[in-house]
């Protein structure tokens, strides 16, 4: 059995509207969800923050407004932690660039509760594609699956510590 992203509906809405807002350029925030024997679940995400900076083949988040939404989502209940970032790529492949790779792991040091983060990489509007990125001994590529809220909770019960 392989493992396993899945996205809720909300998490994507919220990602959706975030690309509409910020056409031809990259945008993107955090990540957080929860982890099963064979998935991992992104149950919320959040915008780069007021002070971020777009760009067309680049982004950087308010760092401070990011690790303030951490904590504000973290509280949705013990299971629920930071899993790593998403951004968007307006006209590039959903593949890492060299950048998205050396911050990939550099994060997964400083920034990430858990030595396999997760990146998503969304595509330009109308459809608004997704690709994941779990860090393991390289980097994994898993098409996300979206979920509903019925089946986020049927996962939550088989929720297990990072």
């Amino acid at each position: 059995m392989n493992f396993k992203v899945f996205v809720s509906e909300k998490a994507y809405q919220q990602i959706q509207a975030e690309v509409k807002r910020h056409p031809g350029r990259e945008t993107g925030g955090i990540m957080v969800g929860f982890r099963t024997p064979m998935a991992l679940i992104v149950s919320s995400v959040s915008g780069p923050g007021p002070s971020a900076i777009h760009m067309p083949f680049s982004i950087q988040f308010d760092e401070a407004y990011c690790n303030r939404r951490v904590k504000q989502l973290q509280r949705q209940g013990k299971v629920f932690k930071y899993i790593g970032d998403w951004h968007s790529h307006p006209f590039s492949k959903l593949k890492p660039s060299k950048i998205d790779k050396y911050s990939f792991k550099v994060k997964s040091l400083t920034h990430y509760g858990t030595t396999n983060p997760l990146m998503i990489i969304a595509g330009p509007d109308p459809l608004i594609p997704l690709q994941a990125f779990l860090l393991q001994k390289g980097i994994a590529q898993i098409t996300p699956e979206l979920i509903d809220s019925e089946t986020m909770l049927q996962l939550k019960k088989q929720a297990i510590p990072f």
